[in-house]
């Protein structure tokens, strides 16, 4: 024999508890923020891409044994990453190179070159070459 299911009295309906205020406010804000950082992405993926544009500039200079160390900054003012970076710096008659891994879109990358200490006169860097990662 089955068992007999409960009834409900007729007309008795189940009371629903009206929703806090700080849960419609939570709420609110949550959907604020899903629509802000959606509308971010879809921004930055509507830009057009600017092509690398690297420049090298000298940040200091330092004396250390038998070197005179140039501590240079690369800066890529396109949105595009160069990967591979060749520096290359002239002082008097020496010259130095040194190839950075990366430098990534609207940002820069620091590196250093090493001179004798008898190199003299004002330094001369370039960006020799790079590659698309």
């Amino acid at each position: 024999m089955a068992a007999a299911k409960p009834r409900r009295a007729a007309g008795r309906r189940k009371t629903v508890a009206a929703r806090p205020v700080l849960q419609w406010v939570t709420a609110g804000l949550g959907l604020v923020v899903t629509l802000a950082a959606g509308a971010v992405i879809l921004g930055e993926a509507l830009q057009p891409s600017r092509p690398v544009a690297l420049a090298v500039r000298v940040k200091g200079e330092r004396l250390t044994q038998g070197s005179r160390v140039l501590d240079i900054v690369v800066t890529n003012e396109g949105s595009e990453t160069a990967a591979a970076v060749d520096i290359a710096g002239k002082v008097g008659d020496a010259t130095a190179s040194v190839t950075l891994d990366y430098v990534p879109g609207d940002g820069e990358a620091d590196a250093s070159l090493a001179f004798p200490v008898t190199a003299a006169g004002p330094p001369v860097l370039s960006v020799s070459g790079w590659s698309a990662p």
